[in-house]
This record gives C-alpha cells, sequence and structure tokens, in this order.
C-alpha cells in the first residue's frame, strides 16, 4: 500500500510539474528545467542515501561508462562531418548596391533588406508601405537603375507588383572578394570547393525559373567567377 500511495504521489507531482512547465513562458522555461533538474538529482540522492541504496547511483553510473566512451568515440568520428557542416550552416546571402543592402535567410526563405540612401535612409523595406515602396522604385529608376533591379525582384519574391526589367552585366557594379563571400553566404577564405558548393545552391534556388530573377543570377554567377 505504501509503494502505491508513493507510485500515486509521484504521478501526481510530475502532471502537476508539467501543467506549470506548459504555462511558463519561454524565456523562463529553461532557467526553470535546468533548476527541476538540479533539485530531482539532489532529492534523489537524499532518498538513496536514507534507505541505504547509494550504490544503486554507483552502479547507474558505472554502466554509462561504456555508452559514454562510445559516444565520445563516435563525436570524434563524426567531427569532420560536423565541421562541414558548420561551414554550410551558411550566413545570410547579401546583395549590395549603392542604395540597398539586401539579404536572403535560407532558413526560413525570408527576403529583406535595409535602405542605405535617400529619404528612407536606415528602414528596413519590411517596414514601408506600399505606396513608400512605390515612391522608392520610382526614385531608383531615374537614379540607381541596379539598386531599382534588385528592388523589383524583392518584390517579386514577395509576392508584391514587381516590374520585370531586363538587366544587362554592364548595369551592375564591380564586386569585391568581400562581397562575392558574402552573397554566397561564406566566410572569407573558405576553399574553393564551398565556393562551388555554395554557388549550385544559390543558383538552383534564386534561377528565375524558381522565383529567383536574372539579376540575382546574374550577381551569384560573378561571385563565383570573382573567387574561382
Amino acid at each position: 500500500m505504501p509503494r502505491v500511495l508513493l507510485l500515486a504521489a509521484i504521478v501526481i507531482s510530475v502532471w502537476y510539474w508539467w501543467t506549470v512547465v506548459r504555462g511558463m513562458p519561454a524565456d523562463k522555461r529553461r532557467p526553470f528545467l535546468w533548476r527541476s533538474a538540479f533539485w530531482g538529482i539532489f532529492g534523489l540522492s537524499v532518498i538513496l542515501v536514507a534507505t541505504g541504496r547509494m550504490h544503486w547511483l554507483g552502479a547507474g553510473l558505472a554502466a554509462l561508462i561504456p555508452l559514454a566512451k562510445g559516444a565520445i568515440a563516435l563525436s570524434f568520428r563524426a567531427l569532420p562531418f560536423l565541421q562541414i557542416l558548420s561551414r554550410f550552416k551558411t550566413s545570410p546571402s547579401q546583395f549590395r548596391t549603392k542604395s540597398l543592402l539586401m539579404e536572403i535567410n535560407f532558413a526560413n526563405r525570408a527576403m529583406d533588406g535595409e535602405v542605405l540612401d535617400g529619404e528612407f535612409a536606415g528602414k528596413r523595406l519590411s517596414e514601408l508601405s506600399d505606396e513608400q515602396l512605390r515612391q522608392l522604385s520610382e526614385s531608383l529608376r531615374s537614379t540607381d537603375r541596379e539598386s531599382f533591379v534588385l528592388l523589383q525582384a524583392y518584390l517579386m519574391r514577395n509576392g508584391q507588383s514587381g516590374q520585370t526589367e531586363n538587366f544587362a552585366s554592364n548595369d551592375m557594379s564591380e564586386l569585391t572578394i568581400d562581397e562575392a563571400y558574402k552573397i554566397l553566404g561564406l566566410e572569407p577564405e573558405s576553399p574553393k570547393a564551398d565556393v562551388l558548393k555554395a554557388h549550385k545552391r544559390l543558383i538552383q534556388k534564386l534561377h528565375p525559373d524558381r522565383g529567383g530573377s536574372d539579376y540575382l543570377a546574374a550577381k551569384i554567377n560573378a561571385a563565383k567567377d570573382k573567387l574561382v
């Protein structure tokens, strides 16, 4: 009977604890879970000492040693693979013109940018109203053709009424090496193999036939040509 009561008390306590955790704000949940784990281990240790069963804890730790050794060995084997993955965790691709700094985050497929020059300087494109975007587009059409074409790519990728413009390579500013790495979402001095893989991945995602644009594809190709 005492064991049944103890089991019932444990079940009720766990249910109550889980209810509290689910109702917590996300920013407070992790610290609470760490505190719960600490006090849970502490309480279990006290019970084992009080009941003379502390050797159970030692036996459990001894059983974990082979598993720990296996996990360590596996982590060393996986280290080169993890290093490769870390390189392709990929920073957002950045496209910079005189008037715009555009970023494409492939983790959530979001495209957004900052206005660098003119009436809306310092504002994010996502913060501008449709009317303000139209005004910016008209302004760039006559003053900064490359930024105008980049803005049309943003508008069309976000389901707005961008204008399709013929784009020639001589409309595109010369890339620096730093800009080329940022377009491909790579760290400076990344090896040639990484450049080629990043180019292939980006050109597949930003090809005009897949919701990209001739301008974005041209910039990606120019970035690859600059680095290889």
